[in-house]
């Protein structure tokens, strides 16, 4: 029972410890020294930089009023912005689209560029805490789900005993005594720092007075202590907390492995330490090669190709923009310019560029500093899509089958997690309903089977992953003038996987086809998502000596982009 209480007694001490810094990281925030603060008005106001405001610098002086900046309903498709967030556009006062904007408190506005200097409290440049916790619940979702579908003892563990209990055993039974955890090297010191840093930039991507600030610029030491005071409890919450480890999967009450002969746990202090200050170190390096190599490569318009490979040179900060519903290359700091026909269409608000014209830094006032990614094509004002969508549609959706069912396979207790990338052609559009030519490539399909005679408890599954390609696939959608569209689909092709699946004598290689029903809705003009689910079978046709088959049941989630040849 002592034992217990001095854990829990540590426990404790260390959760006091990560709201202390958090608290130390809001007071940095919210004030400081009177030298400090005359050292940021000088900076901001005695000598401004040359992408700020014009006029005479005085010390003391406002900052000048900012313009509105104007947005166009329709985004450049796979290319950045430079708003904060894409729930949070300074939309002229209107509600943004996704019903998540901000209502600023006036008319006149600081845009995202200034608001490192903004000394009145303008709301704009508060931190946003809605998306901030929404993209936190995402990537805590996220990790759990991984750990959930990729380890079977982790889903029996989170489904078996008593939830509450085990919750506390497992913060009770937190090995502080070692500083190895058991796991390999390379997530300790590789995959921990990295979700640190993945967290600092989803603080600093919802944080206006440092989503913009480069490395060595005024402001940027505090935004990223910031942002380390928000990992630290972020990651105590992902280790402690009832959504984390110790809640699902039950990390800490129970040996996994032996170490010199000796039961661990999973735990112990590395990840502690890695997570938070090797993450902040990782932010670090990232913001330097931002700096250095990103930004002067991007000078240049590019391919979304192109684009996505300069993209994991910073990795962190690219993962970080997905859990924003932001593509990798994102960035708050400027605007990218890309070379594609899913780029931004012209509209009335297209500014009139010549091709390949990109600015080289922000835009001052009387200019628009907040406009996303535009395409290099001539500027000429394209007339509008009628209705919602488009001709062309490209998108990508993550399912995921927890139990089979039995209509023509029988291999029973198999999971399936497909994601694919998705192309649709609009074939037929009509005043009721859509026909579209909608072929899906299975980026990644995971599947997870029962392994019979196995005795060793940790292989009792086993887990094997593939591609495919399905040619021939079809959908129709209903009320294609609302903004909520109900859809019916079928789709047919294979996935080749690494390994015979579903028995010993089974095949590599199934055919699948699938019958599905949804529904798209559009949160903007040309961008939708839609919530679905398919009976997919999948069966090797009797090409090997034995083919059981299986059923599974999909739901999936799904995110689309449309665009329309000469319409905007």
């Amino acid at each position: 029972m002592n034992h217990k209480l001095a854990r829990h007694v540590r426990v404790s001490i260390y959760m006091i410890a990560a709201l202390c810094a958090w608290e130390c990281g809001n007071q940095l925030a919210r004030g400081q020294s009177a030298t400090a603060a005359r050292g940021m008005v000088a900076e901001a106001v005695v000598a401004p930089r040359e992408d700020l405001a014009d006029g005479p610098a005085t010390a003391g002086v406002d900052l000048p009023d900012a313009p509105a900046p104007a947005f166009s309903t329709l985004e450049t498709p796979g290319v950045g912005s430079s708003s904060v967030n894409p729930f949070l556009e300074f939309s002229n006062g209107k509600p943004d689209a996704s019903g998540f904007g901000v209502s600023p408190n006036s008319s006149e506005r600081v845009p995202l560029y200034q608001c490192p200097y903004d000394k009145t409290g303008a709301r704009e440049c508060r931190v946003h805490w809605r998306p901030l916790l929404i993209s936190s619940a995402a990537l805590t979702a996220f990790l759990n789900v991984g750990n959930v579908y990729t380890g079977y003892w982790y889903r029996w563990e989170t489904t078996h005993g008593k939830w509450m209990d085990r919750w506390f055993d497992s913060d009770l039974g937190w090995n502080w005594n070692y500083w190895q955890d058991g796991n390999p090297a390379m997530d300790d010191y590789v995959g921990h720092p990295m979700m640190g840093s993945i967290t600092n930039y989803i603080w600093i991507q919802n944080d206006p007075k440092g989503a913009t600030v480069q490395i060595g610029e005024p402001g940027y030491w505090k935004s990223r202590f910031r942002a380390l005071a928000f990992t630290t409890v972020f990651h105590f919450q992902w280790k402690f907390g009832p959504f984390g480890e110790a809640g699902v999967g039950h990390i800490g009450d129970h040996p996994t492995h032996r170490v010199n002969g000796q039961l661990r746990n999973d735990t112990g202090d590395v990840e502690l330490v890695t997570t938070p200050l090797g993450g902040f170190l990782w932010t670090m390096a990232e913001d330097a090669l931002d700096k250095a190599v990103v930004r002067k490569v991007e000078a240049t318009p590019r391919r979304p190709a192109t684009l996505l490979l300069l993209s994991f040179l910073t990795p962190s900060r690219a993962t970080a923009n997905i859990f924003r519903w932001r593509p990798p290359w994102y960035r708050d700091g400027w605007e990218v310019k890309g070379r594609t026909f899913w780029s931004q269409p012209p509209g009335p608000d297209y500014a009139a560029e010549e091709p390949g014209y990109r600015p080289t830094g922000f835009a001052g006032p009387g200019e628009d500093g907040s406009r996303g990614v535009e395409s290099v094509r001539p500027a000429k004002e394209l007339p509008v899509w009628p209705r919602f969508g488009g001709v062309h549609e490209f998108g990508a959706w993550w399912g995921f089958s927890g139990f089979s069912g039995p209509v023509w396979g029988y291999a029973q207790d198999v999971k399936y997690m497909p994601i694919d990338v998705t192309y649709s052609y609009l074939w037929h559009a009509g005043d009721k309903w859509n026909f579209r030519y909608a072929p899906e490539l299975t980026a990644l399909a995971m599947l997870d089977e029962p392994q019979k005679g196995v005795k060793s408890r940790f292989d009792q599954r086993k887990r094997t992953y593939g591609s495919g390609l399905s040619p021939v696939g079809f959908r129709a959608s209903f009320y294609p003038r609302s903004r909520v569209q109900p859809f019916l689909s079928t789709d047919g092709g294979f996935v080749y996987f690494v390994d015979r699946v579903l028995s010993p004598q089974g095949s590599q290689f199934m055919y699948t086809i699938d019958f599905g029903a949804g529904l798209q809705i559009f949160y903007k003009q040309r961008q939708a998502v839609s919530f679905g689910y398919r009976y997919q079978h999948l069966s090797n046709a009797n090409i090997s000596l034995h083919n059981p088959g299986t059923d599974t049941n999909v739901f999936y989630v799904a995110m689309s982009r449309f665009r329309s040849m000469g319409y905007r």
